[in-house]
């Protein structure tokens, strides 16, 4: 999303945001509905709707911040499809948001923002929410 911290923190005259909205189509989609093509159909029309909200909030936040840029939508596993995005479009810098999961599910799963971290040409910013808490420490 287009944050609070950006605008505040961030934003500069002049510049130019690329927001991804990167989605994996869902899994489960094609693994049980099988050959329901017509279940398979209202599965992928509904993530279809799902995702145009997503983007219309996305480009209304866009411009309510006042900021120049454009909303892409990508389809491919989020990490990998921001990090390519950032090389293609030559970007000083990505910013991303981290949902806080928890350690357990990191360890498995990874996360987004890890995996941009880890694999970007170039510096990330990587922000928390302000009500954001784990309940084992403080994050400064």
């Amino acid at each position: 999303m287009i944050s609070r911290g950006y605008v505040e923190n961030f934003k500069m005259d002049g510049d130019y945001l690329t927001v991804v909205h990167s989605f994996e189509a869902k899994s489960i989609s094609h693994a049980a509905l099988g050959s329901d093509v017509k279940a398979l159909g209202n599965v992928l029309e509904e993530e279809a709707k799902e995702n145009k909200v997503i983007l219309d909030l996305l480009r209304t936040k866009l411009a309510s911040a006042g900021v120049a840029g454009e909303v892409k939508p990508l389809v491919g596993k989020p990490g990998e499809t921001v990090v390519h995005e950032a090389h293609e479009q030559n970007a000083d810098v990505i910013l991303c948001g981290s949902r806080g999961h928890g350690k357990l599910r990191r360890t498995f799963m990874g996360s987004v923002s890890d995996y941009i971290v880890h694999h970007s040409h170039v510096p990330v910013v990587v922000c928390r929410h302000k009500n954001h808490h784990h309940g084992h420490g403080h994050h400064h």
